[in-house]
């Protein structure tokens, strides 16, 4: 709400992420939660990546790459999502990280406000900075232990 006027409400629905195609991590540190995003099904081999946040410098990235292994795991090919064009943060992070312009998706076709964004994850093996470490324990290189 505070970076774009809108908290997006209308977008997200917190029961597809209880799915087991579908992933949602939050990050806290002495019950205060730091860091936050997931991922939910949108159609076959593709994945919509929402809400990452992230209180901390360098959290999102691992919370980002954390997300990217899992959906590789659960054999997504593609990830998609969809940010407002006011977080100019957010679009810079995203295409830091290979996110690149689409065409707007789902719900996102009907508001101009948004800018929809796409990952291939077809060489995602090569390219995870976390790929043989379990999540805690990238997640550990920032908090330890985690709670």
């Amino acid at each position: 709400m505070k970076l774009t006027g809108n908290s997006a409400v209308e977008c997200f629905n917190e029961s597809e992420f209880l799915a087991e195609d579908a992933v949602f991590l939050l990050v806290k540190r002495k019950g205060v939660a730091l860091a936050c995003g997931g991922f939910r099904y949108l159609q076959p081999g593709i994945c919509e990546m929402k809400r990452i946040y992230s209180h901390q410098a360098g959290l999102g990235k691992v919370i980002l790459q954390a997300l990217e292994q899992y959906a590789v795991t659960l054999g997504y090919q593609q990830i998609y999502l969809a940010t407002r064009n006011s977080n100019t943060q957010a679009i810079q992070f995203y295409a830091k990280h290979g996110y690149r312009a689409i065409s707007p998706f789902g719900v996102y076709s009907h508001h101009p406000h948004y800018l929809s964004l796409a990952k291939s994850l077809a060489n995602a093996e090569q390219t995870l900075g976390i790929k043989k470490r379990s999540l805690v324990t990238a997640l550990n290189q920032y908090y330890s232990p985690i709670s």
